[in-house]
């Protein structure tokens, strides 16, 4: 049985300014991993690879086991970008009808159980939301299909430590179980260094430390 649900062998990219330079590490069960560098280092080309919304030029990209491309994976992957991807004429409740229909194991009992614990509004546009607030909406969909693993890229930049906080204990809590990993993208050591298990630095396309 694998133990990883991410593994990344030799993974090369070429840009026409960037070279994704032969990376490999893994993402195993049950734990939270750290991906850090500054802006420019790699971190989101090699999270939208593994996400296969680019192509890779090389290497390999194994998600659960199983080529990354295959679309059945995706249903088992919450992913949450630093800026919220949802209209702001839309309404939490819009939100919930909506992935409701995209994913096949939606739980809007979950749904419902975050915007309360959150304390987010159900009616009101999202275009009054605080930054904080949307993020935390974000969250909340990425997990309300129940996946398997979290992939967050630079999800708690620009919010406030209490909010931070708030995010980072929704994390640990989700990796509880011991079949979910969180694989979290950022420049923020101090949330890295809080909640992460394994961390690793990405400088200029190479991974240059992995603990």
């Amino acid at each position: 049985m694998d133990c990883n649900n991410i593994l990344v062998r030799n993974l090369y990219k070429k840009f026409d300014s960037f070279v994704l330079d032969n990376i490999s590490f893994k993402i195993p069960k049950g734990r939270i991993v750290g991906f850090i560098g500054e802006n420019g280092a790699g971190k989101s080309t090699t999270i939208n690879l593994i996400l296969n919304e680019i192509k890779k030029d090389g290497g390999e990209i194994q998600v659960f086991g199983t080529d990354h491309t295959k679309y059945s994976v995706k249903e088992d992957i919450g992913v949450v970008f630093d800026e919220c991807n949802f209209h702001d004429v839309f309404t939490a409740d819009n939100i919930e009808k909506i992935l409701s229909r995209v994913y096949k194991s939606w739980d809007s009992t979950l749904y419902h159980q975050y915007m309360e614990r959150f304390k987010l509004p159900h009616n009101k546009q999202l275009g009054s939301f605080s930054k904080g607030m949307k993020m935390k909406l974000s969250i909340i969909c990425a997990m309300a299909h129940r996946p398997k693993l979290l992939i967050l890229d630079e999800a708690t930049t620009g919010l406030d430590p209490v909010v931070r906080d708030e995010i980072l204990d929704l994390f640990l809590e989700f990796i509880q179980n011991e079949e979910h990993s969180v694989f979290f993208s950022s420049h923020i050591t101090s949330d890295i260094q809080k909640i992460a298990d394994y961390v690793i630095l990405i400088h200029k396309g190479r991974i240059i430390f992995e603990e």
